[in-house]
């Protein structure tokens, strides 16, 4: 009888998030943590990004990763519209992927959550709180989340920085069966004018493994002959 009511209660929210009727601010808290506990993410994958900077200096880019866990191949594709005809390729080791869900999802525990609202997000509701941090402001803080009403994950984090003046905004959502980084911008003051930079996620692919030879260093071009 206990987990059919648990069933009917949690049908009865599911159909509520669908007709858009919004959920008590504490609830949707909790559900944010028990989503984000289990959450997974992958380890194995490629995906496409553009970089639009503007400011003190105009640059576009398309870059190409390929990521095995913190091993990283960065290949730089098209550069101010020229596309390359041998890609810049650079290897990481031991280097984190800084766009990981739960590497920027505030947590309850690090923050105080304050509700703001709900807005509308096609059949369903997203919600939207407010963060200050509970200890003291580090370089980097977090300032608002907003909360997919349908997996209760985050759908956005916005964060300020003490350098520069900067601050900012990643975008998740879902690509195939996972919650990923769809897009991020930023802004900043740097020698007086404001830089703005906006990247864009695009055609992710999740293999189940790749190569080692994906994060082999690539080896300089010969040198050539000395003049006889």
């Amino acid at each position: 009888m206990i987990a059919l009511l648990g069933a009917v209660l949690q049908a009865a929210a599911g159909a509520a998030a669908l007709a858009g009727t919004a959920l008590p601010p504490a609830q949707v808290l909790t559900r944010y943590q028990s989503a984000l506990a289990t959450l997974r993410e992958p380890s194995t994958f490629t995906v496409e990004y553009t970089l639009e900077q503007t400011g003190t200096r105009s640059i576009e880019q398309t870059h190409r990763i390929f990521r095995r866990g913190n091993d990283e191949r960065d290949e730089i594709l098209v550069v101010n519209g020229t596309r390359a005809t041998a890609p810049a390729t650079r290897i990481f080791r031991g280097h984190p992927y800084r766009y990981r869900v739960a590497r920027l999802a505030p947590s309850p525990t690090a923050y105080a959550f304050r509700f703001l609202g709900a807005n509308r997000n096609g059949r369903h509701l997203d919600y939207v709180f407010a963060l200050t941090p509970k200890g003291a402001r580090g370089d980097f803080t977090l300032t608002r989340v907003s909360i997919d009403g349908l997996t209760f994950l985050p759908s956005a984090v916005s964060f300020a920085t003490g350098a520069n003046s900067g601050k900012g905004m990643v975008r998740f959502g879902k690509v195939g069966p996972w919650w990923v980084a769809t897009g991020a911008s930023a802004s900043a003051t740097v020698q007086g004018r404001t830089t703005d930079e906006r990247l864009s996620f695009a055609n992710w692919r999740f293999p189940a493994s790749l190569p080692a030879s994906t994060f082999a260093a690539a080896r300089p071009l010969p040198a050539p002959p000395a003049p006889g």
